[in-house]
Parts: structure tokens; C-alpha cells; sequence
């Protein structure tokens, strides 16, 4: 069956926030007609869930107060909300010293630059025990800008559950063309080709893992593009956790990381991902109760895991950096956190790239 020809000037591939906010920028200076999402139907971006009837949105991604990208029109006419309420639990059960530090890595990172404190064990529980000999780069980068770098990093928080990118999004209307997944794309040709379509694109911004884009470009790669999984369990609640608010747990025998409330009666406690599959609801239900004693009636709702969530080095190899160069020169531009291979957040994206 012959497939059917799609001509478009802007191809973005990929259906998740960096997409569609990709989308916000571009048709501010082109025509709607002019730029297709292409998405593969078979995987759905984890935007929102539902329990009982209520809609939340799972992943704790909020937008920066201070960002360009907070004030500008993506998110008028969304209400603008009130920075969120950190804390932190006491430090206990944590000795550094038992573990072996290699020069260079994520843990020697830290301990230069913010000593030993709360963050330390709080990293030990999110990246393992890893980073004492591995330098997660990526992490260190991201470290470095927002925890130690002067500039205005000011969390806002969520309405009614819902992540404000959600409402913003949800303002557009973008072309959007499903596929069963993407079989080939010739750069020099500027084509993608799957089972249905062949689109002809001008320009190609790919959101999808960067390895991947690599592979259906047929180019090559050599760079370590490992990384980090989140797993989360979520609760509902009657009284006593106010929207909007996170409390980081320092007890390194708590499979916790942080608590955070979507709502005044749902929220989500996110876990030690290496133990996915292993941790009893029980056990963490107990310790919500020890952080926040004020709660009342907590009741398991669902969990989530994301396998892919956090990037963990930088893209170094010999052959990804040429290839990285072949893409560019053929107007293909990685894109996003797993489109350029960096933990990074939204507002850092360099929207410049994309026009």
C-alpha cells in the first residue's frame, strides 16, 4: 500500500511539553498550517491521570517565577500561582563516610561544593550508591545552576492538581498527525517515513531520546546515554497537607525522597526508583504519617513509574558530537530534555534553536 505524502515547513517529533511549547513559539511567527506534530499513537504522554474521578497531574514539573518563559504569553490567562512551601526533614541515619569517594564523581561534586548536608543524603537516595565513583555529569550541571548559582529559582505550584504547562497547553490547537512509530528518516532528503505517510519537512525538531533520533537517521553514536528512573506512589487524604506543598525526607532508611501535596487531599510521594517493585505501601503510609502528623485518613491510590526520566551525562563521544554536527547542517535540531540529552528544565530550553 503506497503511503500517503505529508509537505510541511516545521516537523516536530515527539507529543510531550517540550513539543508543544516548541509549537507556542513557532506559530508566533508562522502560520498554524505550517508546523506538524508528528506522534506515535501507541505511546501517550503521562500529561495527566485519573483516580475516581479526579483528573492530577502525576509528575512534580514546575515552572520557574523568574523564567522568560513563565512571563510570557504561554501562560496569560493562566492563573498565576504562589511560589510552593519546601522543607526538609532531619538529617538522620546518614554516615558519608562508609561509602568510598572517587575523585570526580556526583557525591565529591557536592561535598566541594555544598558540604555535607541534607542535599548529600538526599542524593544518595535518588541516584544509588553509583555516585560515588560516577560523575553523572549531567547532574552536576543541573546542581550547579539551580541550587548553586545565584540566579532566581523560585518554584511555582500546581492548580486544583494540575501542573500550570497542562493549562497552558491545553490553550492550543496544534496539527497533529498520528503514526504506529517512525521507520526511517532521511535527513538529506528531509523525509520521515513510516507504515502510513512520508512528511517532507524544511526543518526536523525531534524531542524524542536523541540515541533513537540518531538511529533512524542512521548515523552514529557512541556516548554514554544512560539514565534515571522516578517512581512514585500516590495517596489520598481528607485533611491536614495544604496544596502546594513539598517536604524532602532526610532519613536515609526512608525510601522517600519528597512528599508533595497536588491538592488539599491527594499528593505524591516520590521513591527511591532502584527499589521499584520492592517497597510496601505500608511502609511509606507510615512515614507520611511521622512527616506530616497533622494528615488524616491516608489511603493509598495508585503508582507510577517513568523508566526514562533524568539524564546522567553529557553527550561526549567522538562519533555522537560529528553526528550531532551532521544533524544540524541538514536542519534536524535535537530537542528537550531526552532530545538533547540534558537535565534540563523548560524554562532553560534555548527556544532560538527551533526558529
Amino acid at each position: 500500500m503506497n503511503s500517503k505524502t505529508v509537505q510541511v515547513k516545521y516537523c516536530l517529533l515527539g507529543y510531550g511539553y517540550a513539543s508543544l511549547i516548541a509549537y507556542d513559539k513557532l506559530v508566533e511567527n508562522n502560520n498554524h498550517d505550517d508546523i506538524l506534530i508528528l506522534k506515535n499513537k501507541n505511546f501517550s504522554p503521562i500529561f495527566t491521570l485519573d483516580h475516581e474521578n479526579t483528573s492530577f497531574s502525576p509528575l512534580p514539573i514546575f515552572p520557574v517565577k523568574e523564567s522568560e518563559l513563565y512571563n510570557s504569553s504561554l501562560f496569560e490567562g493562566v492563573s498565576k500561582q504562589e511560589p510552593i512551601s519546601v522543607s526538609f526533614s532531619e538529617l538522620t541515619n546518614f554516615d558519608h563516610t562508609e561509602y568510598e569517594l572517587k575523585e570526580g564523581s556526583l557525591a565529591d561534586f557536592m561535598i566541594k561544593k555544598q558540604g555535607v548536608d541534607k542535599n548529600l543524603c538526599l542524593g544518595l537516595k535518588q541516584w544509588g550508591d553509583t555516585m560515588f565513583s560516577r560523575p553523572f555529569s549531567q547532574v552536576q550541571s543541573k546542581i550547579a545552576r539551580h541550587y548553586i548559582s545565584k540566579k532566581g529559582n523560585t518554584r511555582v505550584g500546581y492548580i486544583d492538581g494540575k501542573s500550570l504547562f497542562k493549562y497552558a497547553v491545553d490553550k492550543f490547537d496544534p496539527e497533529v498527525l498520528e503514526c504506529n512509530g517512525v521507520n526511517e528518516i532521511n535527513i538529506e532528503k528531509k523525509e520521515i517515513y513510516t507504515d502510513e505517510y512520508t512528511i517532507k519537512y524544511d526543518k526536523l525538531v525531534s524531542t524524542i531520546p536523541f540515541s533513537i533520533l540518531l538511529k533512524l537517521c542512521n548515523l552514529e553514536s557512541n556516548h554514554d546515554d544512560s539514565y534515571a528512573s522516578a517512581f512514585f506512589y500516590f495517596f489520598k487524604y481528607e485533611d491536614g497537607f495544604k496544596e502546594n506543598q513539598i517536604i524532602y525526607d532526610c532519613d536515609l532508611n526512608s525510601d522517600i525522597l519528597r512528599v508533595f501535596s497536588l491538592t488539599d487531599n491527594f499528593l505524591l510521594t516520590q521513591l527511591r526508583s532502584d527499589k521499584y517493585g520492592e517497597i510496601p505501601v505500608e511502609k511509606i503510609r507510615d512515614r507520611v504519617y511521622e512527616l506530616v502528623p497533622e494528615i488524616e485518613k491516608l489511603e493509598f491510590a495508585q503508582e507510577l513509574y517513568v523508566p526514562m526520566a533524568y539524564p546522567l551525562e553529557l553527550i561526549s563521544g567522538a562519533s555522537t558530537l560529528k553526528s550531532l554536527e551532521t544533524l544540524k547542517g541538514n536542519d534536524v535540531v535535537p530537542f528537550g530534555r531526552f532530545g538533547q540529552w540534558e537535565y534540563s528544565d523548560l524554562h532553560e530550553l534555548d527556544w532560538t534553536l527551533i526558529n
